[in-house]
């Protein structure tokens, strides 16, 4: 019998498309817009691909675990196109992850879900993918078939955590793929990238439960780094508004009174330079200075040890 293909040609602006029977796209849009998955059920590559994917599951099941990996790998290879593919992809994945493989695991996955979006693996490909970028996160993962386990380098786990986010940018598991970035950062001591990190957290997911905690360890590592410097005010000042801003948007959080608390903190932090600063000037026999800040004292602390005696002091200076 003759072979017929339908084709339906349809007006998109200025320009006429062209749909093939098993593609669909609008105009201007590229190759890379095409769903790899083909639905051509007599087309010989699915036939071909069904082939290559029952030997995989072939060795899978005789304990041929390495052969069935590499298997799995030349159906999704050899015939991208096919459903056949993504299900290879699906269980090359899961094969790696059991074996503790993690790193290509995550690799395998992160193929499904670029190329195969309408599989029904997808959802479980997601899921996968982020339980091994949290582990990850965690610092140190199995990462090949000996059991042996590896550090991962930040900049790898943050860029794994970048793919759960980016993958599903609306899910809840966006923001605490965010957060673990900010976490691996701030482990790792690099504070700059660990405060952007936190801080699209604000901006991105001002509503994810994570977002109080990005936000009041963006005060903490403020507070650090002026304690590791020069006690560097517009880095002080800085984390007491994050703080105070962390309070009137998410009131009843638990963060909210540990931010409460590292306010009345840094104000006591406060009054003890301005008394140590004091001292410094009185020491130096400059009593207009050592006044003023005698002054600052008893004004920003209404009783309490400094208070009473700042007020010695300016007894003593004005006589």
């Amino acid at each position: 019998m003759e072979k017929i293909s339908t084709y339906v040609v349809f007006a998109c602006g200025l320009c006429t498309c062209i749909a093939l029977p098993f593609l669909t796209s609008s105009c201007g849009s590229s190759d890379n817009q095409i769903p790899l998955s083909s639905t051509v059920k007599n087309d010989p590559s699915n036939r071909a691909a069904n082939l290559l994917l029952e030997e995989a599951r072939n060795l899978q099941s005789r304990g041929k675990i390495g052969k069935a990996i590499d298997t799995y790998q030349d159906v999704s290879k050899k015939y991208p196109r096919t459903e056949a593919a993504a299900d290879a992809r699906f269980a090359e994945g899961n094969l790696l992850y059991n074996e503790g493989d993690l790193l290509k695991a995550f690799e395998a996955y992160q193929d499904l879900i670029a190329n195969y979006p309408r599989s029904q693996h997808y959802s479980p490909a997601l899921k996968r993918q982020q339980a091994v970028a949290l582990d990850a996160a965690k610092g140190v993962i199995q990462n090949n078939f000996l059991g042996m386990k590896t550090k991962i380098n930040p900049t790898k786990t943050s860029k794994m955590l970048a793919s759960v986010r980016d993958n599903a940018p609306q899910a809840p598991s966006a923001s605490q793929a965010q957060y673990h970035i900010g976490r691996v950062w701030q482990k790792d001591g690099n504070a700059q990238k660990a405060l952007a990190a936190y801080l699209l957290i604000s901006a991105d997911y001002p509503s994810s439960s994570y977002a109080p905690e990005a936000q009041y360890q963006r005060g903490r590592i403020l507070i650090m780094k002026a304690e590791k410097g020069n006690q560097n005010s517009a880095h002080l000042n800085q984390a007491r508004d994050i703080f105070q801003d962390l309070i009137e948007r998410y009131p009843n959080d638990k963060r909210a009174s540990d931010a409460r608390e590292s306010i009345s903190k840094l104000a006591g932090q406060d009054i003890q330079r301005s008394y140590e600063t004091a001292e410094f000037y009185r020491k130096k026999g400059n009593s207009d200075s050592a006044i003023f800040y005698y002054k600052e004292v008893i004004r920003n602390s209404k009783s309490g040890t400094l208070h009473d005696q700042a007020s010695a002091r300016l007894s003593e200076l004005s006589r």
